[in-house]
């Protein structure tokens, strides 16, 4: 057989034995069928109505740029520039309140670009509740619980849900730190002795230097490992716990 033959099998079988880098890479980032159903199932999970365990998922984790699951009497809706709630609510102050419980965002932290859950039918919106309404495990007649990676608050009586709402907690690099607390004291115009004096409306202590107060929310994690609420949810907080109550931080 002629050199110059044997030399072009030598190069298609080259050829034919190297993957092509762009399909390989392609087929690499792209989710596989059991991820995508993994991930569409895990974020459709019922709301539990008789246990703690069985927490309900969050329409979207803090700080994810996921496309959230809308919730029923939800859509999912991307913010655009100076963005407001006046301008996609008007002055309906119950969307309003919705949109920013669902969110975690303030009024001042309304974010462009961000994917969020907006309320297209109150009724159905109102009665959304990403967090266990029953607990099973309940630790008194009153109780807090802060669920951490929800980034939401419940206030329970005789475990039974009465009202929830967004919170911040602490950033990455200043945690608030999971565990079973009490209420040790209340302080309704409390200011920071360690960050520069800020104000920390409707103070509830529950351990050392941490507290549950009023301050901003950015829709993730952002404090110095105080709980941050929105500041209607801190005033009906703050009236309704007693010293002594249980505090449950998971």
């Amino acid at each position: 057989m002629p050199a110059s033959i044997i030399y072009l099998l030598l190069l298609v079988g080259l050829s034919l034995s190297v993957p092509d880098e762009k399909a390989f890479v392609l087929a690499a980032s792209r989710p596989t069928e059991n991820a995508m159903l993994s991930d569409s199932a895990s974020s459709n999970q019922p709301i539990s109505q008789n246990s703690s365990s069985e927490t309900a998922v969050a329409p979207q984790k803090p700080g994810s740029n996921a496309t959230p699951e809308a919730p029923e009497g939800f859509t999912i809706m991307k913010l655009k520039k100076k963005e407001s709630l006046a301008r996609f609510c008007g002055q309906d102050s119950v969307c309003q309140a919705l949109f920013m419980k669902v969110n975690r965002y303030d009024r001042r932290h309304i974010p462009a670009g961000k994917t969020v859950l907006f309320p297209v039918d109150i009724e159905k919106a109102s009665a959304y509740v990403p967090i266990p309404q029953v607990l099973d495990d309940s630790r008194g007649e009153r109780e807090i619980r802060v669920y951490l990676d929800q980034q939401y608050f419940g206030a329970y009586e005789d475990g039974k849900l009465l009202f929830w709402g967004p919170v911040s907690s602490g950033k990455k690099s200043r945690p608030t730190w999971p565990g079973k607390f009490f209420v040790n004291y209340k302080q309704r115009y409390k200011r920071s002795i360690k960050y520069h004096n800020a104000p920390m409306p409707y103070s509830i202590n529950y351990s050392g230097g941490y507290f549950i107060h009023e301050q901003s929310l950015p829709g993730y994690p952002a404090s110095h490992g105080c709980i941050r609420l929105l500041m209607t949810d801190a005033k009906k907080l703050f009236n309704w716990v007693t010293i002594g109550d249980p505090v449950t931080v998971q």
